[in-house]
């Protein structure tokens, strides 16, 4: 089901629900266009456009590259009333190089604006033509994972909730959208199976909720972040001037956390244990991370943001959200950092060259008898790649666990989720090369010296 909406500003409800589809007698027969919509959007310049939404998916055995799509509008006489040209883009409208390789079972959206003959034209349906060329696939792309990682779909994964030890669901769209925006998959490990699903709290997100929060006006409602507590009891959002606030699932018993953040971009609520959570910050790719933790009843944890050590990397947060794992250069020291938020500890782990703020952020695991960070999951980039590594405290060493399968742009991002046995990891990227992966954990080495 074809769930995305534009971006555009002033988005427009959707005006046409389901169109024709056809193919040129010289387009790709395995090139397949599926879940189009036509909706009316904004364009830059003001003025009303209708727009033509969907997926193209290559179903044959060849790999396409400078793909582009045409588009023919008719009315209900059968009548051509306009036509169109389209291209591939990512789940946030960002169109796609010409040199993407759109490989063998791999679809990819697509969008085309309509130009209309007569701007009172009625249409009836859409036909779609892609054309294309013929590439060699690079197969680095499908190699063969390495031995306790799986990759359960190669779609953009923003975000990932774990039912427990063995069962997730897993949020497919774009990064910047609402949850309810989203499209909810579920999975288990045991039948691995993977079937549609929605979020237990997208119907909660309502006109009523809306108004309790003050998040009338479209624009802040985009930028709102409304994010439910896994387990149910309330909900996170921010308002118009990025103030962060809880409140009840209704909407009522507002409480504020923080002001002051108008100039800053939320851009995760990573939820933890017991309604925990960690609210991070930043701008761009490179910029430095600010963040804190507190929990959906709206107490604090840690210091406000601006008082807490900035990070160039996303903080890792322990599950009970007392301390962080951060990165950057203190005392002319680069390397990983413990931040324990609830007192004034700050330890160098390991000196490392971090990765960038779009990479998954450090997962420390706690010994809850000695209530210390005893070890430390962390993606890096190491000589060309990037490898899961993980830092043992108590011997001082950094081990090499497994390559993992990220290949990040700037403008793309990954980041993953510990399972509550802690014997799973899920790996999650936006993008290009996006996917969602399992971690097994106690398929890897061991974060020890043998």
């Amino acid at each position: 089901m074809f769930k995305r909406t534009l971006t555009f500003i002033g988005f427009l409800p959707l005006t046409f629900a389901f169109c024709a589809l056809a193919q040129e007698a010289d387009a790709p027969a395995d090139l397949i266009v599926e879940d189009v919509v036509v909706s009316e959007q904004q364009g830059i310049y003001g003025q009303p456009i209708q727009v033509a939404q969907g997926r193209l998916v290559n179903e044959g055995s060849t790999a396409y590259s400078n793909i582009s799509l045409n588009a023919t509008v008719y009315d209900e006489d059968g009548e051509q009333v306009g036509e169109g040209i389209g291209f591939l883009v990512d789940a946030c409208e960002a169109g796609l190089l010409p040199d993407f390789v759109l490989r063998p079972d791999h679809a990819e959206y697509f969008t085309a604006t309509l130009e209309l003959y007569e701007q009172d034209a009625e249409i009836d349906r859409v036909e779609i033509f892609p054309q294309a060329s013929p590439v060699e696939a690079d197969d680095s792309a499908a190699a063969e994972l390495p031995e306790g990682i799986t990759q359960i779909t190669d779609e953009e994964v923003v975000e990932v909730e774990w039912n427990g030890p063995r069962s997730l669901r897993y949020a497919v769209g774009c990064v910047r959208d609402l949850f309810s925006e989203w499209d909810w998959y579920s999975y288990s490990t045991l039948s691995r199976n993977v079937l549609p699903t929605d979020h237990p709290f997208e119907d909660a997100v309502n006109d009523e909720l809306r108004e309790r929060l003050g998040l009338d006006e479209p624009l802040t409602f985009a930028n709102s972040f409304i994010r439910f507590a896994p387990g149910g009891s309330r909900l996170i959002y921010q308002d118009r001037v990025n103030s962060v606030y809880t409140a009840a699932t209704d909407g009522s018993l507002q409480r504020l956390l923080y002001t002051g953040l108008n100039n800053r971009t939320l851009q995760e609520i990573y939820w933890l244990d017991n309604d925990r959570f960690l609210a991070y910050y930043y701008g761009a790719f490179g910029d430095p991370v600010i963040y804190f933790t507190a929990d959906v009843e709206g107490r604090y944890i840690s210091q406000p943001p601006l008082d807490n050590p900035e990070s160039v990397i996303v903080p890792g947060p322990s599950r009970d959200a007392r301390r962080v794992v951060i990165a950057g250069t203190f005392d002319d020291v680069t390397g990983y950092y413990l931040n324990v938020l609830t007192n004034d500890f700050f330890e160098l782990l390991f000196e490392a060259e971090p990765p960038g703020n779009n990479f998954p952020g450090p997962i420390p695991i706690v010994d809850m008898e000695e209530d210390r960070v005893v070890r430390v999951y962390v993606a890096r980039r190491v000589d060309g790649e990037t490898v899961m590594q993980c830092f043992n405290r108590d011997e001082g060493v950094l081990h090499d666990l497994v390559p993992l399968p990220l290949n990040l742009t700037e403008g793309e991002r990954a980041q993953w989720w510990l399972s509550p046995d802690e014997r799973r990891i899920a790996l999650a990227a936006n993008g290009v090369n996006s996917g969602l992966w399992l971690i097994d954990l106690r398929d890897l080495p061991a974060c020890e010296n043998g």
